[in-house]
C-alpha cells in the first residue's frame, strides 16, 4: 500500500536529498572521501538541518586533511544534535590534529558524559592528555578504552 503525500516542493526536495545523503555516506564509509564530500555538500545546501549529513561531511573533510573545515562540520552536527557522542569524539580528533589539545579533551569528556562506554572517546581523551603532558591521566584513559565493550 502506498502512502499518499501531497506533491509539495518540500517533499520533492526531501526525495532529492535522501539519495544524495545515502550515496555520500556510502562513499565516505568506503574511503571515497572527495566524492562523498561533494554529494554531502550538495545535500546540505538542499537540507541544512540534518545532523548526520554534517557529521559525515566532517568525516570526509578530516580524512582529506581539511581539519578546520571538518571542525566546522562537526560543530554544526552538534548544534543540531547536541547528544551525538560520536560527533563530540571526532570533534576532539580534529582538534588534536589542529593542536588544540585542551579543547580536544573537553570534547572527549563531553562524549564520555553522553556515552561512558565509548572506546574511541577514551582513546582520544588519552591522546589529548598525552599531548598536554598529563601522562598518568592519559594512561588511565587508555586503560579505560581497553576495558570498555
Amino acid at each position: 500500500m502506498r502512502s499518499h503525500r501531497p506533491n509539495t516542493a518540500a517533499n520533492s526536495e526531501l526525495d532529492m536529498v535522501n539519495p544524495l545523503i545515502l550515496r555520500g555516506v556510502t562513499l565516505v564509509t568506503n574511503g571515497s572521501y572527495q566524492e562523498g564530500f561533494s554529494l554531502l555538500d550538495q545535500a546540505i545546501h538542499l537540507q541544512p538541518n540534518h545532523s548526520d549529513t554534517w557529521y559525515y561531511r566532517g568525516d570526509a573533510l578530516a580524512n582529506l586533511d581539511r581539519h578546520s573545515e571538518a571542525l566546522e562540520s562537526f560543530d554544526q552536527s552538534i548544534a543540531i544534535e547536541p547528544n551525538n557522542a560520536d560527533a563530540w569524539v571526532f570533534r576532539g580528533v580534529v582538534l588534536i590534529h589542529l593542536e588544540r589539545y585542551s579543547e580536544a579533551l573537553e570534547s572527549c569528556d563531553r562524549a564520555i558524559s553522553l556515552q561512558a562506554t565509548n572506546r574511541e572517546a577514551w582513546t582520544f581523551r588519552g591522546a589529548a592528555l598525552q599531548r598536554l603532558g598529563q601522562y598518568k591521566k592519559a594512561y588511565a584513559s587508555y586503560q579505560k578504552a581497553t576495558q570498555e565493550k
